[in-house]
C-alpha cells in the first residue's frame, strides 16, 4: 500500500497563504530593518556578490519547491528535499509536509522532473539516502522509507527510533549525514529534550526498554543493526554536519560560538540548562565570529570544481548574515584551531536562508534558501501566518565554466570503479562512492559472494599506501562494513602513525569486543607520541573492558600538557569509575611522581581537585582517599593552585552538610598534621589561607585561632568573607561578629550582600536579630539578600511579616516566590502572617497578567524614562538574577540576547513570567530536615546533593542526606508583580534602559521594535502597514474612509488606531490570518472606542461567520473604552481569518478608535 496522502490540503494551504503576502512589514527578531518584499529568483542573484570568477545558477525554486528544510543527493545525482508547510507547529501527527525529488533529466543545470515522494510528514527535518531506502526525521521518529517497486512512491515505513521531542521545533533532530565510519549521525537541540527508544520493528527493541534521554547532542544511528547511540552532547541548536579529510566531525550551532569539533563521549558548552553533575565542558575551536549569531548548515569542501584556495575549508550558511561564512581549520594538538576566511556568496537580501549546502555530482556547491522574512522561532510562533510558505531555491555556485554534470547512476558502477572514485577529485564522487562500497560489503544479497575479493581489493589499492585521505576512505568502507580483519587491525596497529593509526584505534574501539593482542597493543599506545591516537586511545579504553581503563586513562592524561581537548575527553570517561575504583585511580596517581624532582605531570595535578570532588560524591566516598590526593598536593611543589583548591572543596562539602559524622572525623584525623604544617607556611601562598579556612572548618583549635586572627587583621575582604564563613561553619560566635563588622563596615555592595548570606547561614535567633536590626538600612540592591536569608526559617520568616504588620517595611520587599517559600515550611500560623500581611499565593500562573500586560502595553509606549536612571533600577531589583550588559548574576538567563525579540516579548517576560518556563528554567524549593527553604534553579540533581542558583549570584549546596522534600514549581523563579515592588518612574525607567538594544551610553543605541507609539496619519494604503503595526500587528487594510488611517498617542487614557467606513455601506475592514494556539481557551480580546460624538457598528467574523456584533458608543460620562472578549475556543489549533468591521451606523462621526486585538490563550 502507497504510503501517499492527497495533495488537496497542501494546495489549499498554498492559495490560503497567498493572501499574506501583502502583508504588512515588520522588523523580524535579529534583522536590522525591514526585510522588505521578496525577490524573484533572477532578482535574488542579481544581488549577490561573490569571489570573481564564480556565478550563481537557480537550479529549481517555487512553485517546484517551497519551503525547503533538508537535502541530500543520492547516487544518480537527484536531489531529495524535505518541504514544511506545518512549521512552526509543535504537535505530533499527520501533517501535510512531504519529501520531494529533483532531477535534472537534459544535463542543462536546471531541475526539471519533480516527484512527490512522501506526503502526511509534520515538519521533516532531516534527510539521507543510503542502503535500501531513505532516512527520514520526522520527529517524534526517525523513519527508514523505501520504493519497493521502483515508481518514485515511497510503499512501507519503518520507525527506526521514536521519542525525538517537539518542544522547541527549530531544534528537532536534523542533519542526517554518513559519517566516516558508516554510520548515519543526526543532531538535537538544547531546549527540545528527547527520551529515544527503539521502535517496534527495529531488531533491538525490547520492552520497557530504558530510554536515551538527551537534549542537545550528537547521535548515531547502524544502517545494518539499526544500533542507537549518543555520540556526544552539548551546544546549542546545531543544525549541520560536516566530516573533514581525517574524518573527524565538525558542527555549526546558534546563539553560542559558531564551530566546533566534536570527538565521541565528550560534553560540550551547552547554551542552556543545567550540565550533568562533575562535567568538565569541551569549549569551541573559534576565538573569532562571523556576522551575527544564527547558523545552519555546514560542508566540508573538497573539489575541484573550484580554485585551489577555496577547497579544503568549512562552509556555513549564516541566517542572519544571509551570506556563506567560510573558516579554515589547523590542527591544535589533538583538536583543531579556526581562522576565518572571507565570506564566499553574500545575498544582500534578508530573505535569504542557506539551510544545507552539499558538493553535487559536478564539484559545485549547491545552497538549498528556505526563502522567508522571518529566520527565528520567535517570530514564527508569534505570528505563524507571517511565513511566507510559497517560496523556496536551489542554488548552484559555479566557478566560470565548470562542465554540467553527465546524467550516471554510480550504483550501477563495477567495484573497481568505485575504488577508484575513493579518489577522485570531486568531493561528492568519494563520498557516495564509499557509501555504496560499504553497502555492498553490507548487503545480505546471495550474489554478493565476492565480498573477500573486494576487501583484498579495498587493501590492495590503498591501504598499502596512497594519500592519506584514500586510506581513510578505503578504511572506512571496512569498518563501516565491520569488515577489518584481526591480521589488518594488529598490522595497522604496528605500522601506522599520527591520523592514520588514530583512525584504527577509533576503528577497534567501536568492536563489539577485542582479541588479547589487540587490546595489548592499543594498552602499549597509550604513550604514542601522537595526541590524536592518544585521545582515541583513551577512548577506546573507556569501551573496551579488555584494555585497563584506569591506567590507560591516568597515562594520557600524564602527557596531555597543554592540549585543551585531552583532559576533558579523559575526565569525562574517568569520572564514572571513581564511584568504586578509587583506591586503583590514587594508585596510578602516585606511581607517576618523578624520582628526581618530586614533582607530578601538571595536566594530572591539576584535575586532582575534580576527583576529589568526584570522590567525595560517591555512594560511600573514600575520604581517605581524598585526604591522600589533598596531602599530595600540599607536599608538591608548585601546585599552590590545585592544592588551594582541592581544600575549598573539603571546605565547601562541610559546609554544606554533605561530609559528617565518621568521614569527618576522618578526615580531620588524616589532615590534621598536613593542615598545621601548610598553616604555618612562611610564603602565604593561596593554599595557606584555604589550609586556615578548612581547619576552621573542621574546628581544628589552630586552624579556628589562626582563622579568627587573621580575619580581624586582614584588609582583603574577600579573605575576611571566606574565614568568616569557616568560623559560622564551625558554630564559632565569633563568626557572627565578624560578618555583622564587615556588614557595617564594607562600602562593597557584594561584599555585603555576602556578609548578609554567611549571617542568614547561622539560622539562630542572634543572626536573624542582626538582620532584623539592620534590615531597614541596607542599601536597596542588598536588602533582597536580607529578606531571602530571612524567609528560609519558621522564627526569622515570624519575625519579618511581624515588621510588615507593624507598617516598619513594605510588603512589597518580599517577592512571591519567597511567600510561597514560606508557605513550604509548612507552619499554620506562619501560613496566617502571609495570607494577612502579604496576600493569597498562587501556585498557578495568574491570568489575570493579559490585562495588566495590556495596560502596561499603553503606559509605557505613551510614557518617557531615563535610561541612565533605568540601569540604577535594574541592579538594585533585576541583576539580583540577571546579567545584561556584563552586569549583574546569573541565576536567570542573560537577557543582553535572550527575551527582548521585540517589545511584545519583553512585556510578556517582565509582567507575566510564568506564561512560557523553559525547562532549563523550571524553579525548585528545597525544604531541609532542619526547616530551613530554599529556592532556586537547579545547577544540578545527583544522588548525592542539590545544588541551586538562587538570588544575589549564590549557589546553595544541600546535601541529599539532609532533603525533607523537593518541590518543582510551576511558576517562574522570576517574581509576578514587579509593578507593585517599582514606583511608576521607576518602572517607566527601567523600560526605557531595557528596551534598548544596546547601553544608553552607546550613540548607536536603538529602541526595540514597537516600544514606543509613533503617532502619524496616512490617506495612502500603501502608508496603512506602518500605522496599523503598532496597534494591530498581524492586521492590514487596503482602504479606509475619511481621514484614511491615524495612531493617536492618547485617545483618553490610551493609545489608538482611528479608522473610518469607507462608505455609508462600506465598511473599513481590518483582515489577520492565523493559526489559533492549541489551548483549553482561546479567545479575541478587542479594546475599542467612538468618537465623542459618534457612534459605529463592530462586527467580527472569523472564517466568515459572524461571531460578535454590537455598538460602539460614548457613555454616560464621555468616551468610554469597551473590551470585548469573544470565545474561539472550537477553533483552538486551526487556521482562521479575522475580519474586524468599523460599519456605520447612523453616519454621524462614524470614527473607530481601536488599542487592541490580540489572541489569548490559556
Amino acid at each position: 500500500m502507497k504510503i501517499a496522502l492527497s495533495s488537496l490540503c497542501f494546495s489549499l494551504l498554498l492559495s490560503f497563504t497567498s493572501a499574506l503576502l501583502a502583508q504588512e512589514e515588520r522588523i523580524p527578531h535579529a534583522q536590522d530593518k525591514p526585510p522588505g518584499p521578496a525577490l524573484s529568483p533572477a532578482e535574488a542573484i542579481a544581488k549577490m556578490t561573490m569571489p570573481e570568477g564564480f556565478t550563481v545558477e537557480l537550479v529549481a525554486s517555487e512553485p517546484d519547491i517551497v519551503n525547503p528544510v533538508a537535502m541530500t543527493i543520492d547516487e544518480r545525482g537527484r536531489f531529495w528535499i524535505t518541504e514544511s508547510l506545518e512549521y512552526p507547529r509543535r504537535s505530533p501527527g499527520p501533517g501535510q509536509d512531504r519529501v520531494k525529488i529533483l532531477e535534472d533529466t537534459d544535463a542543462d543545470g536546471k531541475a526539471d522532473k519533480f516527484t512527490v515522494f512522501m506526503e502526511g510528514l509534520n515538519i521533516p527535518s532531516g534527510i539521507a539516502v543510503g542502503h535500501g531506502g531513505v532516512w527520514v526525521v520526522n520527529s517524534p521518529d526517525i523513519l527508514f522509507v523505501q520504493d519497493t517497486d521502483g515508481d518514485g512512491k515511497a510503499d512501507t515505513s519503518e520507525v527506526v527510533v521514536t521519542g525525538f521531542g517537539r518542544d522547541d521545533t527549530h531544534e528537532l533532530p536534523n542533519s542526517l549525514t554518513w559519517g566516516p565510519d558508516g554510520w548515519l549521525y543526526g543532531l538535537n537541540g538544547v531546549f527540545n529534550p528527547a527520551h529515544v527508544v527503539y521502535g517496534p520493528k527495529n531488531p533491538n527493541f525490547k520492552e520497557g526498554q530504558k530510554p536515551w534521554d538527551f537534549t542537545c547532542a550528537m547521535f548515531r544511528i547502524h544502517p545494518k543493526t539499526r544500533e542507537f547511540q549518543v555520540f556526544c552532547e552539548g551546544t546549542s541548536n546545531p543544525w549541520g554536519i560536516a566530516f573533514n579529510d581525517e574524518g573527524e566531525a565538525f558542527i555549526s550551532a546558534c546563539v553560542i560560538d559558531h564551530l566546533w569539533h566534536l570527538t565521541e563521549t565528550g560534553y560540550y558548552h551547552r547554551q542552556g540548562g543545567p550540565y550533568p553533575p562533575f562535567t568538565w565542558k569541551i569549549e569551541s575551536i573559534v576565538s573569532h565570529k562571523h556576522q551575527k549569531a544564527a547558523y545552519c548548515g555546514i560542508h566540508w569542501y573538497d573539489s575541484d570544481a573550484y580554485p585551489e584556495q577555496y577547497r579544503k575549508q568549512l562552509y556555513m550558511g549564516n541566517i542572519h548574515g544571509s551570506c556563506i561564512n567560510a573558516d579554515s581549520i589547523e590542527r591544535f594538538e589533538s583538536t583543531y584551531k579556526a581562522s576565518p576566511e572571507p565570506d564566499l556568496l553574500s545575498a544582500n537580501d534578508a530573505w535569504f536562508m542557506p539551510v544545507v549546502q552539499k558538493t553535487g555530482p559536478d564539484g559545485c556547491l549547491y545552497i538549498l534558501d528556505w526563502y522567508d522574512r522571518y529566520h527565528c522561532y520567535q517570530d514564527a510562533n508569534r505570528d505563524p501566518a507571517g511565513i511566507d510558505r510559497l517560496k523556496g531555491r536551489l542554488y548552484r555556485l559555479r566557478y566560470k565554466d565548470t562542465p554540467r554534470a553527465k546524467s550516471e547512476d554510480m550504483a550501477t558502477l563495477s567495484d573497481d570503479l568505485l575504488i577508484a572514485r575513493l579518489i577522485s577529485a570531486n568531493g561528492y564522487h568519494r563520498e557516495i562512492a564509499q557509501r555504496l562500497l560499504t553497502e555492498r560489503l553490507l548487503s545480505d544479497s546471495a550474489s554478493r559472494d565476492d565480498k573477500p575479493q573486494l576487501s583484498d581489493r579495498l587493501v590492495l589499492a590503498f591501504l598499502l599506501g596512497g594519500s592519506l585521505e584514500a586510506h581513510g576512505r578505503a578504511f572506512g568502507v571496512l569498518v563501516g562494513a565491520n569488515a577489518v580483519s584481526e591480521q589488518l587491525m594488529t598490522d595497522y596497529l604496528e605500522t601506522r602513525e599520527g591520523v592514520l593509526l588514530a583512525q584504527t584505534v577509533r576503528a577497534a574501539g567501536g568492536l563489539q569486543s577485542l582479541s588479547e593482542p589487540v587490546s595489548e597493543m592499543i594498552f602499549e599506545l597509550r604513550n604514542d607520541p601522537s595526541p590524536q591516537v592518544r585521545l582515541q586511545v583513551a577512548i577506546a579504553a573507556a569501551k573496551q573492558e579488555s584494555i585497563p581503563t584506569i591506567p590507560t586513562l591516568v597515562a594520557v592524561l600524564a602527557q596531555a600538557g597543554d592540549d585543551p581537548l585531552v583532559p576533558r575527553i579523559v575526565w569525562q570517561n574517568l569520572h564514572p569509575l571513581l564511584e568504586k575504583q578509587t583506591a586503583e585511580f590514587v594508585a596510578e596517581v602516585q606511581k607517576l611522581r618523578a624520582a628526581d624532582s618530586g614533582t607530578y605531570p601538571k595536566p594530572v595535578i591539576d584535575l586532582l581537585p575534580r576527583a576529589a570532588d568526584r570522590i567525595l560524591s560517591t555512594s560511600k566516598p573514600d575520604t581517605l582517599a581524598v585526604a591522600e590526593l589533598v596531602t599530595l598536593l600540599l607536599s608538591t611543589e608548585a601546585t599552590d593552585d590545585p592544592a588551594d583548591r582541592c581544600l575549598q572543596l573539603l571546605t565547601a562539602r562541610i559546609r554544606s552538610g554533605e561530609i559528617t559524622g565518621d568521614s569527618l572525623v576522618s578526615i580531620q584525623k588524616e589532615l590534621d598534621e598536613s593542615l598545621r604544617a601548610a598553616m604555618k607556611n612562611d610564603s602565604v601562598r593561596a593554599s595557606t589561607v584555604s589550609a586556615m579556612e578548612l581547619a576552621a572548618s573542621l574546628r581544628i583549635n589552630d586552624g579556628v585561632t589562626a582563622a579568627t586572627k587573621l580575619a580581624e587583621q586582614s584588609k582583603d575582604e574577600t579573605i575576611q568573607l571566606r574565614l568568616i564563613n569557616a568560623l559560622v561553619t564551625a558554630r564559632n560566635d565569633v563568626g557572627l561578629s565578624l560578618a555583622e563588622s564587615l556588614l557595617k563596615s564594607s562600602t562593597s555592595t557584594d561584599v555585603r550582600r555576602k556578609a548578609v548570606q554567611a549571617i542568614g547561614r547561622i539560622g539562630s535567633s542572634s543572626s536573624t536579630n542582626v538582620l532584623m536590626r539592620h534590615l531597614e538600612t541596607l542599601p536597596s540592591d542588598v536588602q533582597p539578600a536580607a529578606i531571602e536569608a530571612l524567609t528560609d526559617r519558621v522564627d526569622s520568616a515570624t519575625e519579618l511579616l511581624q515588621l510588615v504588620r507593624d507598617k516598619k517595611i513594605p510588603s512589597t520587599l518580599i517577592n512571591a516566590n519567597q511567600a510561597q517559600k514560606m508557605l513550604s515550611l509548612k507552619s499554620e500560623p506562619l501560613a496566617d502572617l502571609v495570607t494577612k500581611h502579604w496576600g493569597v499565593v498562587r501556585t498557578e500562573r495568574d491570568p489575570a497578567r493579559v490585562e495588566l500586560i495590556a495596560r502596561m502595553r499603553n503606559e509605557l509606549r505613551t510614557s518617557h524614562g531615563d535610561p541612565v536612571a533605568g540601569r540604577v533600577v535594574f541592579k538594585k531589583l533585576c541583576a539580583q538574577c540577571h546579567k545584561m550588559y556584563g552586569e549583574g548574576a546569573e541565576v536567570g538567563p542573560d537577557i543582553t540576547r535572550n527575551g527582548r525579540a521585540s517589545f511584545e516579548q519583553l512585556l510578556s517576560n517582565v509582567f507575566d513570567p510564568s506564561l512560557v518556563i523553559g525547562s532549563a528554567y523550571q524553579g525548585l524549593t528545597v525544604v531541609t530536615k532542619d526547616g530551613k527553604a530554599i529556592s532556586g534553579l537547579p545547577a544540578e540533581d545527583s544522588a548525592q546533593r542539590v545544588v541551586l542558583k538562587v538570588q544575589g549570584d549564590k549557589q546553595e549546596i544541600i546535601a541529599r542526606a539532609d532533603i525533607e522534600e523537593v518541590v518543582p514549581s510551576k511558576l517562574s523563579l522570576m517574581p509576578e508583580g514587579i509593578e507593585k515592588q517599582l514606583q511608576p518612574q521607576e518602572l517607566r525607567d527601567l523600560f526605557a534602559y531595557i528596551s534598548l538594544d544596546k547601553p544608553p551610553e552607546d550613540p548607536n543605541a536603538k529602541l526595540l521594535v514597537g516600544s514606543r507609539i509613533m503617532p502619524g496619519e496616512a490617506t495612502k494604503a500603501d502608508d496603512f502597514p506602518a500605522l496599523i503595526e503598532q496597534l494591530l500587528p498581524g492586521y492590514a487594510t487596503s482602504k479606509a474612509g475619511e481621514g484614511g488611517l491615524a495612531v493617536i498617542s492618547d485617545y483618553h487614557g490610551r493609545p489608538a488606531l482611528r479608522t473610518h467606513p469607507v462608505s455609508r455601506s462600506e465598511a473599513c475592514q481590518l483582515t489577520a490570518s492565523t493559526t489559533l494556539p492549541t489551548a483549553a481557551s482561546v479567545t479575541l480580546r478587542l479594546s475599542v472606542a467612538s468618537h465623542e460624538q459618534g457612534d459605529w457598528q463592530l462586527i467580527v467574523n472569523v472564517n466568515g461567520q459572524t461571531r460578535h456584533q454590537s455598538i460602539v458608543k460614548r457613555g454616560q460620562n464621555g468616551v468610554e473604552w469597551k473590551d470585548v472578549s469573544i470565545d474561539l475556543t472550537d477553533l483552538a489549533g486551526q487556521p482562521v481569518t479575522i475580519d474586524l468591521f468599523n460599519k456605520a451606523n447612523d453616519w454621524s462621526n462614524e470614527f473607530a478608535f481601536w488599542n487592541a486585538a490580540e489572541i489569548v490563550s490559556e
